[in-house]
């Protein structure tokens, strides 16, 4: 009596493990991405092109997605008072756009503070910092630009810094559901925010 053996399909068997590892890999990116300081790293680790924005002095803080027949707007913070704007495309500013690299940058050697859902109203009270970052993305297209909207505010008076939770479009309403991750600034960071206030 002889027995049949039976064959395994090992092609089956990696494809299968193949497409598994693939959505693991997906679900993670996806996650990972919505976090606001992962985000950041995936910025500052890319081809950045071009970083353009301001630093405003504030009072208070609305990171508040509005809309208004179909329009969407944001920032409507109270006493804003610009204080410096940085342009990538000049080259002027080239010491002042490293100089915001190096302040996000910098937040990896912060450690975390309070988790709040907003921030007390401060005479002049906090530093607004508004940055765009325009990196080329070697996954798309031709090397085609993603952009990025970065809000980082700093209290001046507890010296905290202040980031949303998570990272989506600047416009979109998932914005009004988020809390603010407080970091303890370091003294590298009150620095470099020194210098580029006092920077002409």
């Amino acid at each position: 009596m002889y027995s049949k053996k039976r064959k395994v399909n090992y092609g089956r068997i990696i494809l299968l493990v193949l497409l598994l590892a693939a959505v693991i890999i997906l679900i993670s990116t996806l996650f990972r991405k919505n976090e606001y300081i992962s985000a950041i790293d995936e910025v500052l680790q890319g081809n950045i092109e071009e970083v353009s924005g301001s630093i405003s002095s504030i009072s208070d803080v609305d990171i508040t997605v509005y809309s208004n027949k179909g329009i969407r707007y944001t920032n409507q913070h109270e006493d804003i008072k610009k204080i410096k704007s940085f342009d990538g495309t000049n080259p002027e500013n080239t010491e002042k756009t490293e100089k915001i690299k190096q302040l996000f940058r910098s937040l990896y050697k912060s450690k975390k503070a309070t988790l709040v859902e907003d921030l007390p109203l401060k005479k002049n009270g906090y530093y607004w910092i508004d940055a765009d970052f325009i990196v080329k993305d070697e996954k798309l297209f031709f090397g085609d630009t993603e952009e990025f909207n970065f809000d980082l505010y700093y209290d001046i008076e507890t010296r905290n810094i202040y980031i949303k939770q998570k990272y989506y479009s600047e416009f979109s309403t998932k914005n009004n559901e988020l809390k603010l991750q407080g970091y303890e600034a370091t003294d590298e960071f009150v620095k470099l925010i020194d210098e580029l206030i006092k920077a002409e």
